[in-house]
């Protein structure tokens, strides 16, 4: 362990190697740790202890975590330490090493006792547990270096009835339409390379995990959504439903985008129309998930429980607030949006507030509001004509 150094990240104490904090992408040896991941885990935290204050564990049942690309720990470990409710952590990773320095963190943490370790491929370990249900994992979290479609199945197989998914995607190319033909065949849908292409590769990954889930005789439905530079990001709940899971399909459909024009639309219908605007042809995006994309009541009871008072006074605290304070307010059934530059181009002009613009929508008789994927980015149902129209004024 002459390579790893300690450090702090939120409540916990953590074993990482040096050179993972030292060098701009994060090595996969001598153990794989990313530090620019730390608000990824930070909203995890939060959303795991308001899922499982909201959602009871009906069975009675153990609360366990299972986190199953655990790497050095970072994740299950902060669990342990700052998710008083799970009383079982169990980490896993194929690096011996890795796991050696998770053992490390936990003595340091004194959670050692609540930590179960293993070295295992991912699905073996996510169905090593006894199948019976009442021995499935509350929350699995799935967070590869890459694409997690090959491991969605053995997710969903591992989660007991109405426990909680969290999956990662960093195979942003992929997700962002720039490999269509990869995307097609691991997200069972089509992505296009837009200015609003990280909410379709979330919306991608819901569905195709709403997909293999159907299959299963389960439902999933989101509890909430976000990205970041490198990664995309999905909590879903999961509960055993024949009936809920034949309906997979009213929370799907397809985006429709000009990329002369602008214009953009959606529905629930494959089509290859021409814009009504410029009579060009259509890019069509889908498969994916055109449903609401947060639980709006868990949110605003966590920003209750957890946001009040002096806490707002860290920095970092104030920035996670922000980010949830947006998610209340955006216009998630909506599955695509606009940009303040991206109008301001069309218009010609220099790119007005966002809050201006949405101020001006909202008189006009639209919906509009911010939106979590991008801080100069416009949720609306009017169209990109309806916007130009709007803002000419």
């Amino acid at each position: 362990m002459d390579n790893f150094i300690p450090i702090t990240e939120g409540q916990t104490k953590l074993l990482v190697p040096q050179n993972s904090l030292q060098e701009k992408v994060p090595p996969h040896f001598p153990a794989f740790f990313n530090p620019l991941a730390k608000l990824n885990r930070d909203l995890s935290i939060y959303i795991y202890n308001i899922f499982l204050n909201e959602y009871s564990n009906n069975k009675n049942n153990q609360i366990t975590f299972a986190d199953a690309f655990g790497g050095i720990g970072a994740r299950g470990l902060r669990v342990a330490v700052e998710v008083p409710k799970v009383s079982k952590i169990y980490i896993n990773d194929i690096n011996e090493l890795a796991i050696t320095a998770a053992k490390e963190s936990a003595l340091l943490n004194n959670v050692n006792e609540k930590c179960i370790f293993s070295l295992n491929e991912v699905c073996k370990f996510l169905i090593s547990r006894p199948t019976e249900r009442n021995k499935r994992f509350t929350i699995v979290d799935l967070d590869p270096f890459g694409s997690p479609s090959p491991f969605i199945e053995c997710v969903l197989r591992a989660v007991e009835d109405d426990g909680l998914i969290s999956i990662t995607a960093t195979d942003t190319a992929v997700l962002s339409g720039i490999y269509q033909k990869v995307c097609l065949r691991k997200y069972f849908g089509l992505s296009i390379n837009s200015i609003y292409s990280n909410e379709v590769a979330t919306r991608l990954i819901i569905s195709s995990t709403a997909l293999i889930a159907a299959r299963l005789g389960i439902y999933v439905f989101p509890i909430y959504a976000h990205s970041n530079r490198h990664y995309f990001r999905v909590y879903l709940k999961a509960s055993i439903s024949n009936s809920m899971a034949n309906k997979v399909f009213d929370n799907l459909g397809y985006i429709k985008h000009c990329f002369n024009c602008g214009e953009r639309n959606f529905s629930n219908i494959y089509s290859t129309d021409l814009c009504p605007i410029c009579n060009s042809k259509f890019h069509v995006a889908g498969q994916l998930w055109t449903g609401k994309l947060f639980d709006k009541s868990i949110i605003s009871n966590l920003i209750k429980n957890y946001f009040s008072g002096n806490f707002n006074n860290d920095k970092k605290n104030h920035h996670i607030k922000q980010i949830f304070d947006i998610s209340i307010e955006e216009l998630d059934d909506m599955p695509y949006y606009f940009s303040v530059d991206e109008i301001a181009s069309k218009l010609k002009t220099s790119p007005k507030k966002l809050s201006q613009i949405i101020e001006k929508v909202i008189c006009s008789g639209y919906r509009a509001s911010r939106t979590i994927f991008r801080p100069t980015g416009l949720k609306t149902n009017a169209s990109m004509s309806d916007l130009l129209c709007i803002l000419k004024n």
